[in-house]
């Protein structure tokens, strides 16, 4: 065998893996020697987090105030955790009195705070000064479980109006309260 023809087998060898690896990468499988079976697409399940509201139920309300997200174990500092509400439903509710707890025992009451029909409020754990949009429980202690809680949302009459559950690796379920 000549030294140019070795060299050429050893090019096209190299170049079909680069082209085998890169289909793969891709998700590219184009190759008649590679076989792919049909594309399947994942149903969502109850316990992944949904697109509007972590959880959506109102179980003895007409307000429609719901948890949309949380960051339970923030990597900067334990005090750097929140939770955001949105309003959305119809009306403006007026949340002093309302009351955030979870299964630790945990609670903040909210304070005198207005939310508006679409309107989201960050509630963090660390101190801060309240604005129209965020608030500050002012804890020395972090208030959610890195490896999993259930959190509630109350009324003035601590009547839950939305809660969910999640655990050590983010998923999400509705809280049994």
């Amino acid at each position: 065998m000549s030294r140019k023809f070795k060299w050429i087998v050893a090019a096209v060898m190299v170049l079909s893996v680069v082209i085998i690896a890169q289909a793969t990468a891709n998700n590219n499988y184009y190759l008649p020697t590679i076989y792919v079976g049909p594309t399947i697409t994942p149903t969502p399940t109850p316990t992944q987090k949904p697109t509007e509201c972590i959880v959506q139920s109102f179980p003895v309300s007409k307000l429609k105030i719901c948890f949309t997200d949380i960051d339970f174990k923030p990597t900067t500092s334990p005090l750097d955790e929140w939770v955001k509400i949105k309003n959305i439903g119809n009306n403006t509710a007026e949340l002093e009195g309302w009351r955030i707890s979870s299964d630790t025992g945990n609670k903040y009451d909210f304070p005198a705070f207005t939310l508006k029909v679409g309107q989201t409020v960050t509630v963090w754990t660390k101190s801060g000064t309240n604005s129209s949009s965020v608030l500050y429980m002012n804890r020395e202690l972090e208030f959610w479980k890195d490896n999993g809680d259930c959190g509630y949302l109350k009324d003035d009459s601590k009547r839950t109006i939305n809660a969910f559950c999640y655990s050590a690796a983010g998923l999400f379920a509705p809280a049994k309260e």
